[in-house]
């Protein structure tokens, strides 16, 4: 029993010790206990708190929301900052890689069921408009957006990104770092852009958010799908800051970025199709 029992302990051991120092013996990246992940969601729940606050008139509302914004990019940042440094230390072996593609793809899924869910709120309150909006979508009174103004400007930014993205992927899968750079440069312009583009068309609306059913539906649709392209931005643009760091072997950095800026490109078409030009431009009695 003894030599039994003394076998099976030195059949498995949790790391290897080679040169002097201790090695795991498997791919997988076993982080440190992190205080970031909980304190990201108690500025979430600040955040929240100061919303609902603000949305009711209490007094000092705004300052609470401030300092959950404040301290929910800040937790975010330092999380990051600690994600990238692990990466930098060669801690992201391939099987680490693929799980955090993995975890991407969730992710975007999660996504696609949120504006599935703000497009059928879209749809159904537009198949059956009811009495309070005089029976007929868009509602009585309302002058929709033209679908073939800005929203068409934006549909040429988003294509013309949607292959400037890929190219950038691509120069930085075959190495042409100055190629891929002026690709990656120019998609967060035209993110700009696009982003301008909707500023531009908020501020021209003839209507708000407070404007029946339609209005709310609207803006939450839109402002979110805006929202999405801004984080995407600012994505890009810190890969545009770590681009030395991003090689054919260890570019995760961007690969994900671009497969979420195809994302909300993906969410564009449908926005484009279902809101503005459906939705904006007959009116359904």
């Amino acid at each position: 029993m003894t030599s039994l029992h003394s076998s099976r302990v030195h059949r498995a051991p949790t790391v290897a010790q080679a040169s002097g120092s201790l090695r795991p013996n498997h791919p997988y990246h076993l982080v440190d206990p992190s205080p970031w992940p909980a304190l990201t969601s108690l500025s979430v729940a600040v955040l929240c708190l100061g919303l609902v606050l603000y949305f009711h008139r209490y007094a000092y509302a705004g300052l609470v929301r401030v300092c959950g914004l404040f301290f929910l990019v800040f937790h975010m940042m330092v999380w990051f900052r600690d994600v990238f440094r692990e990466a930098d230390s060669g801690y992201h072996t391939a099987r680490v890689q693929s799980g955090l593609q993995l975890g991407m793809y969730f992710f975007i899924t999660t996504e696609i069921m949120f504006f599935v869910g703000r497009l059928w709120a879209f749809f159904h309150a537009a198949r059956m408009p009811p009495v309070q909006i005089g029976l007929q979508w868009p509602p009585v009174g309302i002058t929709p957006v033209d679908w073939a103004e800005r929203p068409a400007r934006n549909t040429v930014l988003r294509f013309t990104s949607y292959r400037t993205a890929n190219a950038a992927k691509y120069g930085r899968e075959q190495n042409k770092r100055n190629f891929s750079l002026r690709n990656l440069v120019r998609t967060i312009l035209l993110g700009f852009q696009f982003l301008r583009y909707q500023y531009e068309e908020y501020t021209h609306a003839a209507f708000t958010i407070s404007d029946s059913v339609f209005g709310s539906n609207f803006y939450l649709t839109t402002g979110f799908h805006g929202f999405h392209v801004l984080i995407g931005v600012l994505w890009l643009s810190y890969t545009r800051v770590r681009f030395r760091t991003q090689t054919p072997e260890h570019g995760l950095c961007m690969q994900l970025g671009i497969l979420y800026w195809h994302f909300v490109d993906l969410v564009w078409i449908f926005r484009l199709a279902g809101v503005y030009r459906w939705g904006c431009s007959m009116p359904i009695v």
